[in-house]
């Protein structure tokens, strides 16, 4: 049985190169960069006002005559020269000559003469031309996944298209007997299927898509025809089916449809039974052991897929209660993890187990246990941050 080490290396190393390709800005948002992209311009590319009011020369004590008003988008006409100044407005370039701008509530006017309330200092409200970003500097470097934020910065060096990573698309499906849609409520026996949205919208929170092939009965014929439907897509991922039981048949129909399996049990709670081959993750059934495997094993191959880093991540932490069991696999315990004014502390909430989806409601992370490894309380963990 493999450690979550052994395991992480061996799918990382069986991760397709990322696909390529041109999109619109507006179509970039969660996609990672193939490219440098450099400002075409100084920004900004004048000397900007940066407040409503005079453009002038710091040394100038006035009463100062307004030659000229400067909007922004306009380009300033006259030379600002002592005992003069230009009335300008937020955004619009200074004039020759001045060297300050002062806001307008610090001044009074009759006529064209203007009156310093304040006195005035070289620069002040002043953005001088390139304190944002020189002609030809890197603003967003390949490997970096575009965010809502950095659409603006692209948008203002004029990269209307940009080589990015084309995300996967994904597919799930879960297998059993027992499932029934959500919207159905179970008969004797029965349960809800929660897997695949909850699976479905661990991926698109990537900002990746996930097609939902709905429940498959236990039945090799039908899991047959779900898996290859799902390797038309770049990722499949299975829910349920994937122990040793006479009724886990995931394994069986994989490897009837040619499907190499790199892996199968990982010494981890929960989730032991996972299986793994190239673009396709088999998870368990039960919620939170498919929700912990997903987090510590498909997200990171998804990340790789995408050119960039998705791992979550880890702290340190005290923790508020002891945890006296040592067992034989590494144990992921859902947790709330926050900062007390001293440092990160970490409190396991209670919990029943791997089926027991609503104490991930309740949590922010995982303490991680080692193998054979007791905690007592004031100890220091790690944990994995889910916010």
């Amino acid at each position: 049985m493999l450690t979550v080490e052994q395991a992480l290396e061996i799918i990382l190393s069986n991760v397709p190169r990322p696909k390529e390709g041109q999109f619109p800005l507006a179509a970039s948002v969660g996609k990672v960069l193939r490219e440098d992209c450099a400002s075409d311009l100084d920004m900004p590319p004048f000397d900007k006002a940066m407040m409503d009011g005079y453009a002038l020369r710091s040394e100038d004590a006035g009463p100062l005559k307004v030659i000229e008003e400067i909007p922004a988008g306009k380009v300033p006409k006259s030379k600002v020269r002592p005992g003069t100044c230009s009335k300008i407005m937020t955004g619009a370039p200074l004039p020759a000559g001045a060297d300050a701008v002062q806001q307008v509530e610090k001044t009074s006017r009759e006529g064209d003469l203007v009156t310093l309330a304040a006195p005035v200092k070289p620069g002040q409200n002043v953005a001088p031309r390139a304190t944002d970003m020189r002609k030809g500097e890197v603003v967003l470097r390949a490997g970096h996944r575009i965010r809502p934020a950095d659409i603006g910065a692209l948008a203002a060096i004029g990269k209307t298209r940009v080589r990015a990573t084309m995300g996967p698309s994904c597919a799930v499906v879960a297998t059993g007997d027992e499932l029934v849609p959500p919207s159905q409520k179970p008969g004797p026996g029965r349960i809800r299927n929660s897997n695949t949205a909850s699976i479905g919208a661990q991926v698109e929170a990537l900002g990746l898509e996930c097609a939902d092939l709905g429940i498959v009965p236990d039945d090799v014929k039908q899991i047959r025809a779900a898996i290859r439907k799902g390797l038309k897509r770049d990722l499949l991922i299975l829910s349920g089916g994937v122990s040793a039981g006479s009724w886990d048949l995931v394994i069986p129909a994989l490897q009837a449809e040619g499907v190499e399996l790199k892996m199968h049990q990982v010494l981890i709670k929960p989730g032991r039974p996972f299986c793994f081959a190239p673009r396709v993750f088999g998870l368990p059934g039960n919620p939170v052991s498919s929700f912990v495997i997903f987090e510590v094993f498909v997200r990171p191959y998804l990340g790789k897929m995408m050119g960039t880093n998705l791992v979550r991540p880890r702290i340190r932490a005290r923790l508020r209660s002891e945890l006296p069991k040592k067992i034989e696999r590494v144990h992921f315990l859902p947790a709330q993890v926050w900062d007390d004014g001293s440092g990160y502390v970490a409190e396991p909430v209670p919990w029943q187990g791997s089926a027991d989806l609503f104490a991930l409601t309740k949590a922010n992370g995982f303490v991680i246990v080692p193998i054979q490894t007791a905690y007592g309380k004031g100890d220091v963990v790690d944990c994995m941050l889910l916010d």
